[in-house]
């Protein structure tokens, strides 16, 4: 059994390299979301109607994450992070095709490829991260996420108008190829399959599947992250896939305008998930800084569900960079628990656990959300229901963390 590389040089490797595919897995994971305001017309939809297209990406990637785990032990992380990226690639071009059919398929593909990419990361980084910097490593990886939003927001409008939007998804679908082939000569220090020989059969058993399940529920703190984590990314969901779409029918904005505002949120973002995973290392209690985010979260929540076209622009602004860096912040500190409390080699396995939960947020809230503004014709009551019920989850994770 070979043992994996180790040192600061392998380290920063693998730390700058998952922060990298990181960011093309979101590009590719919300291309649609920001192109809908142009795609939709030309399939035949509304722009709300992304609803859909995002329940449909993470329905995938929450079955996508079965066994995922054990999966990428066996191929190897990286091995397994170029197939990934390569479907991704694939769903990306299917959706620039233009066909209404086909999107709905492509966004089944994009979620296949790109939702088990994080449980391969943490299997290489819960290897070589020092134990002091887990919180601020998974978080500095994490923060790709944010990055790869705001790339999002900046450019695809822009492509979209000079390109045509099916022009912008064909671009995407070719960056995650050129991803999937950039990272080839990882395999050798980083593909070491420390945690043990290949077992001969490469698809895990039902038992290696529930196995995990089992243990990370026995656990207090991960059940309480169970259920925290899935309002925190319905809530993640929502801004990053209704700000572009409310920003233009609720605020008022242009489109570019409406992509900058997205763009705004995410950086927030980027530097909430670095800022709170240094917090969270300095004061050795994660499961309650994710409370204390909770919290914010919540209020900011109900701020989203007053705001309006009268409000001055500094306003809206502010608001949706305080939600950015606290809804869009938190990962890297989740993830950094989640593999934690996993025993020595399993943290790809138990992160799969807490990421099934993560992505039933956004499989569900997307579809409520939309419901609600079909029925209401209003976005304030869907924002205020997401407070309550983030602050509500918050509560139940500060009792777990403090027993």
């Amino acid at each position: 059994m070979r043992r994996p590389a180790e040192g600061t040089r392998v380290y920063l490797l693998a730390l700058v390299s998952l922060t990298a595919i990181q960011i093309v897995s979101t590009i590719a994971f919300n291309q649609a979301s920001v192109l809908a305001p142009e795609a939709a017309p030309a399939l035949g939809a509304a722009p709300a109607d992304i609803a859909y297209y995002v329940s449909l990406v993470y329905l995938a990637a929450l079955a996508s994450t079965v066994g995922a785990g054990a999966l990428s032990r066996r191929l190897g992380p990286i091995r397994f992070t170029q197939i990934g990226l390569a479907i991704a690639g694939v769903g990306s071009l299917m959706f620039a095709a233009g066909d209404l059919a086909l999107a709905a398929v492509s966004a089944l593909v994009v979620g296949l490829g790109s939702g088990p990419l994080t449980i391969a990361s943490s299997q290489i980084l819960a290897r070589v991260s020092p134990p002091r910097l887990a919180n601020v490593t998974f978080s500095l990886k994490q923060s790709g996420v944010p990055v790869g939003f705001a790339l999002c927001g900046a450019l695809l409008p822009t492509f979209a108008l000079d390109w045509g939007w099916r022009g912008a998804a064909a671009g995407v679908g070719m960056l995650s190829f050129v991803g999937a082939l950039a990272i080839e000569p990882l395999r050798a220090t980083l593909d070491t399959h420390a945690d043990g020989p290949r077992p001969a059969r490469l698809l895990p058993s039902w038992s290696e599947v529930i196995e995990p399940v089992r243990l990370a529920l026995r656990d207090p703190v991960l059940r309480a992250m169970c259920a925290i984590g899935m309002v925190f990314s319905a809530t993640q969901a929502i801004v990053v896939n209704f700000t572009v779409v409310y920003a233009v029918d609720g605020l008022g904005m242009d489109f570019v305008a409406a992509g900058a505002l997205l763009s705004a949120a995410t950086i927030a973002g980027a530097f909430g998930r670095v800022f709170w995973g240094v917090v969270a290392d300095a004061l050795r209690r994660p499961a309650l800084v994710l409370a204390g985010l909770g919290a914010i979260i919540a209020v900011t929540s109900f701020a989203m569900a007053f705001s309006g076209p009268h409000w001055p622009g500094w306003l809206v602004l502010a608001v949706w960079i305080v939600i950015g860096g606290t809804a869009v912040g938190w990962n890297g500190v989740f993830i950094a628990e989640s593999a934690y409390r996993a025993p020595p080699g399993r943290a790809g396995e138990f992160t799969a656990v807490t990421s099934m939960f993560v992505f039933a947020g956004p499989l569900l809230s997307p579809l409520l959300f939309r419901g609600l503004l079909h029925a209401t014709g209003s976005y304030a009551l869907g924002y205020a229901l997401l407070a309550i019920a983030v602050g509500a989850c918050s509560v139940f994770m500060a009792r777990a963390a403090r027993r």
